[in-house]
């Protein structure tokens, strides 16, 4: 059995701990969205968790918190 590296915990911890979500936006918005995020002190992806976050009306707790259905 190969030793596991580094990589490996890491891949396991965030496959057990996140969802993964793409999403497409149209050509030449994304530094749009980078620079906006920055502006704010957030990552692209902070910034999109901020606003999902408050879109669905939950709590930083709420937000954090893994569901029921996704434990297993």
């Amino acid at each position: 059995m190969a030793k596991k590296n580094m990589t490996d915990y890491k891949r396991e911890f965030g496959a057990k701990n996140y969802d993964r979500l793409a999403i497409t936006i149209p050509k030449g918005q994304k530094a749009v969205v980078d620079a906006h995020a920055k502006a704010k002190g957030l990552s692209t992806n902070g910034l999109v968790n901020e606003l999902l976050r408050v879109e669905l009306g939950a709590s930083e707790d709420d937000w954090k918190a893994k569901s029921a259905d996704a434990e297993e």
